[in-house]
Formats: C-alpha cells, sequence, structure tokens
C-alpha cells in the first residue's frame, strides 16, 4: 500500500481491538531473559519492534516459543548470558537498543548492536556513560555518541552508578532491569529531569512484578542482587495505540468501543483518557479491559505540559487541528530525537494542510482555522509509525488527505489501518 487514503466521515458507532504494549512487550522480554526460568508471557504485541527484540534475544541462546495465532510466548531464559564476537541487529528499535545493551552487560563477551540509519542518529552517550562507569568496555564504531555500539563485558561489580534520563527514560530503564543481575548492590542515582517519568514507573512496576524488590530515596534508586522470578505475565494493550482511537471519537463525534483497554494500566499514555475529557471527551462505559467513549460536535483546546507523555504529542496537535481555541504542547524536547524529529515533522504536514504551527525547541503551538480553510495534502511520515497514525486522523475531516507509507505503522501497530477501515463499514 504506497498510500492511505482517509475519507471524511463522523457519528460512526464502531468497536475497536487494541495490540498490546510494545513497551511493556519488550520489558517483559527482557525480564523473563534475565529470570533465566520458564515464563509464558501473554498478549504480546508481534510488531517490526518486538520481532528485532525476539531475535536478539535468540541468538543470545534465549529459548523462545512464539504463538502468533494466540500472542502468546513461552521462554526459558538465559540469565548471565555468554556471547563471543555477535552481532545483533535492531531495526530503529530505540527499546531493544538500549534494553539489549544492559543485558548483554549482565553477561560475558562481545557484541556489536546496530541499527538502521535513522537508529544511528538516535544518541545513546549517557546510557554509555553509565555502562562504562560499571565497567563495561563500550566503543562507538562510527560516531561518538551514537550507534552502533561494541560492547565488551565481564559482568558487573561496581556499585553506584549516574544516570542522566533528561533525553530518554530508557537509559534508567536499562539499567533498573539488569542491576538485579550485577554482582554487588547497586545504587542508580538519577541526574538531572528524567522525562517520561512514566515509564520508569511502569519498569519498575513490572520489576515488582517479577519478584525485585528495590527502594528508592534522594533520587536514587537501590536494587541489590536477586533472582527474577513470574511463571506467567499478561501484556497490557497499547495505551500509546489506543490515543489515535480516543482521538477519534473526538474529532469525528462518534462513539468509540476499545477493547484491550486496561483500567488500571501501568502505562503513562492512559493519562491521555483524561487530557481529552478536559477537552469535552465523553467516558459513555468503562470495564477493567475495555472503555466506550463518545466525541462532542465541538470543543476548545488545551495547554499543557506533556512531559509525561510525549508518545502522544502527535495525537494531540491533530485534535488541536479542529478544536476552537488553540493548544499549547510543551516540555517535549525529547520528541526530536524519536523515529524522527517529530516536532519539525509536525510543523511540515500541518502547513501542508495550510495549518498554523509554531515551532519552539521543546513543544509547538496550533491556533485552529476553519475546517474551510485546510487543504487536501499528500502527508509524509518520515517512516515514523506515530506521525502516520496520527496524521491518519486529519483525513476523518478534511477531504482528499493521503498518507505517504502507511506500511511504517508495523513497528508498533501492524493492524492499525484495518482497525481505522471499520469506519467506513458501520452502518
Amino acid at each position: 500500500m504506497k498510500y492511505f487514503e482517509p475519507k471524511p466521515r463522523t457519528g460512526f458507532n464502531i468497536n475497536i481491538d487494541i495490540p498490546g504494549s510494545k513497551s511493556i512487550t519488550n520489558r517483559a522480554l527482557i525480564l523473563s531473559a534475565l529470570s533465566g526460568k520458564n515464563v509464558i508471557l501473554k498478549n504480546i504485541l508481534l510488531s517490526d519492534d518486538t520481532k528485532y527484540m525476539i531475535e536478539a534475544l535468540r541468538s543470545l541462546n534465549n529459548n523462545i516459543n512464539l504463538d502468533s495465532s494466540t500472542n502468546t510466548i513461552k521462554i526459558k531464559g538465559n540469565k548471565n548470558p555468554t556471547y563471543d564476537n555477535l552481532e545483533l541487529y535492531v531495526g530503529n528499535a530505540g527499546t531493544a537498543m538500549r534494553f539489549l545493551s544492559s543485558y548483554l552487560a549482565t553477561g560475558t563477551g562481545t557484541a556489536t548492536i546496530y541499527g538502521n540509519e535513522r537508529m544511528n542518529e538516535r544518541p545513546i552517550k549517557d546510557l554509555v556513560d553509565s555502562l562504562r562507569q560499571l565497567g563495561i568496555k563500550v566503543e562507538y564504531l562510527k560516531k561518538d555518541g551514537f550507534p552502533p555500539i561494541r560492547i565488551t563485558s565481564k559482568g558487573v561489580s561496581a556499585r553506584c552508578v549516574e544516570i542522566d534520563g533528561s533525553k530518554s527514560s530508557q537509559y534508567i530503564s536499562s539499567i533498573l532491569m539488569a542491576a538485579a543481575s550485577f554482582n554487588n548492590p547497586l545504587e542508580i542515582k538519577l541526574k538531572g529531569r528524567a522525562v517520561s517519568r512514566p515509564y520508569i514507573d511502569m519498569t519498575l512496576a513490572m520489576m515488582t512484578d517479577f519478584s525485585i524488590n528495590f527502594y528508592e530515596e534522594n533520587n536514587s534508586i537501590y536494587i541489590y542482587p536477586q533472582e527474577y522470578s513470574c511463571s506467567e505475565y499478561l501484556v497490557e494493550g497499547d495505551m500509546s495505540s489506543a490515543s489515535y482511537f480516543l482521538a477519534m471519537a473526538l474529532i469525528s463525534n462518534s462513539t468509540v468501543k476499545l477493547n484491550n483497554f486496561f483500567k488500571n494500566s501501568i502505562q503513562g499514555d492512559s493519562k491521555f483518557l483524561s487530557v481529552l475529557n478536559k477537552i469535552g471527551l465523553i467516558t459513555v462505559e468503562s470495564t477493567d479491559t475495555s472503555i466506550t467513549v463518545k466525541g462532542i460536535p465541538v470543543y476548545k483546546g488545551i495547554h499543557l505540559s506533556m512531559n509525561d507523555i510525549p508518545d502522544v504529542a502527535q495525537t494531540l496537535a491533530v485534535v488541536a487541528l479542529f478544536a476552537t481555541t488553540s493548544t499549547k504542547v510543551w516540555d517535549v524536547e525529547n520528541m526530536r530525537i524519536k523515529e524522527t524529529d517529530r516536532i519539525t515533522a509536525l510543523k511540515n504536514e500541518i502547513l501542508k494542510l495550510n495549518g498554523n504551527f509554531e515551532e519552539f525547541q521543546d513543544g509547538f503551538l496550533i491556533l485552529p482555522k476553519s475546517l474551510s480553510s485546510y487543504k487536501e495534502s499528500v502527508l509524509e511520515t518520515y517512516d515514523d509509525h506515530r506521525m502516520a497514525m496520527s496524521l491518519s486522523l486529519a483525513g476523518l475531516k478534511i477531504p482528499n488527505i493521503k498518507i505517504s507509507n502507511p506500511e511504517c505503522v508495523s513497528k508498533t501497530f501492524p493492524n492499525f489501518f484495518n482497525e481505522f477501515n471499520k469506519i467506513y463499514l458501520e452502518e
């Protein structure tokens, strides 16, 4: 499919199936590997990012049996792996690149981790600096501060590490998950203001589910050597993926039921529901694993920091196009080091639609226009799944929109456009 061409549609009533969470699936895979035990993972996401993680872990002698018909994995973990001149390819999967780096540090050997061209532009210096503090030899193979990297490990005996999480919370999560498999108790000092703090909290919650104890005090997290243990783990539905259909209901004044939407989610992006509720989205019904929401004919914009939920800022940007007042977002500078520079990419595409977009270093301001002021356009996605999914929502109101390279959604939500097209099948 070269283009996805959404058609304007309002007032529908549909059921959407949300896939399992990418963030939770890849964390669960690493935690299972670290356990060295048999673990069953249910409701996993099978996408590009998780496939890269699975193949890398298999290369590190984790026994993984995948049943794609039931989205279930049976894994026999390989604790403290031994490896020799291994090469691990991770595409543009940031979680795989970062989490595997610390997993390698728990073992012994030399391995190279590399990805695609965009991955080579995504910074990893703060994580590498921390690994070096831990006594791990890490070499940059092309450009200092960026992948690909070569890691040589003899295990970790250090007792303290400082890590800067101001660019990505994944650096902190990476060290956290590996820490219980190091040789000595470890103090992890958090330096600077951590972005996406809910993702760190999600990591800690999952570690608790896998029987790991820790405590946090004065900006440090303390973990001692322990055994990971969890026989079965259920992966939540992906709250980032849910964001597009919550926004769809609001933009189109429609009713949408989301299945696999966990009421007590550990994911930070679950907060996006409350953001849209403030704007006017109505929660009609909520169960432990589903929610039904309804839009309204007219809604206002909102001004807020999205430091905790930057992955849904693009979704809100498209919602903002059809509001009656301005929307301003700040504290999301790390959007610039994702699959693309998402702030600049949003500006480029919204300007194509004849929208108003003011770009800041750490955010943006959108002044909505009348619907008739927007114009048809072919929108680029920058090989970024979230650009493709969020921009498709513009086609609910603006005629003759084309989304280029829609296949990039396979990174986290391969079935996205099949779910989207349900609005045209509904009577």
